[in-house]
């Protein structure tokens, strides 16, 4: 039994000697994958063989949409008009009586309505800055008219005391103008359908139906 001992000790040194041996030789040498089996290394480099390489410098789109977007067409300028537009111009008075001996002179508004034409029609045709004399304008007509067996004033006394008080009416198109009615102390719109056709062919704007039967020496 000693002598069992006694081996087992010697084996143990023996042994420990031999592995501190092997531990203080050469470097290992590097295990070398048997043919036909992919090392680590090689895996990751076919990983990154199949990633491209990023732009050394890469240029941002301003605008990707614009980009995708062919070029707008440049913008047309708008067609012109076929005629052009006729303005208005100061209001003018006529006699009434007088203008419808003009077959051509037609009545195309009228605001004389109620028992007191002369302020409905001028309050309708009076313009914005004569608004304030209108009133005064109405007491001396209503002074003339009591004065005149309770007849308006003519058409020659009421144009002389709208000039007086600075009287002034809504402007209208060239062809159209004011008539004073001394019957009832009032004013209508009358239109100059031969002055209106005129105009309308100068300046090449088709005519309006109501206006053709008017088309015509």
């Amino acid at each position: 039994m000693r002598r069992l001992w006694v081996c087992l000790a010697a084996a143990g040194l023996f042994g420990c000697d031999d592995f501190n041996k092997s531990m203080e030789g050469p470097g290992r040498e590097k295990l070398v994958a048997p043919g036909g089996m992919a090392t680590g290394g090689d895996i990751s480099d076919v990983a990154n063989a199949g990633r491209a390489a990023p732009a050394a410098n890469p240029q941002p789109v301003a605008n990707p949409q614009a980009a995708a977007t062919p070029a707008a067409a440049p913008e047309q300028p708008p067609a012109k008009p076929s005629g052009s537009i006729i303005g208005k111009t100061t209001g003018k008075i006529v006699d009434l009586a007088e203008a419808k001996k003009n077959p051509k002179m037609v009545e195309v508004d009228n605001k004389i309505t109620g028992s007191d034409p002369l302020t409905a029609s001028f309050g309708a045709y009076v313009s914005i800055t004569s608004k304030a004399t209108a009133l005064n304008f109405k007491h001396q007509m209503d002074i003339l008219k009591a004065t005149n067996d309770d007849k308006y004033p003519t058409f020659k006394e009421a144009e002389k005391l709208m000039k007086q008080l600075h009287i002034e009416l809504s402007a209208l198109p060239p062809y159209q103008m004011y008539g004073y009615d001394a019957k009832t102390g009032g004013i209508v719109v009358l239109e100059d359908k031969a002055e209106k056709i005129r105009l309308y062919k100068l300046n090449n704007i088709p005519l309006e139906d109501a206006d053709k039967q008017f088309d015509a020496p």
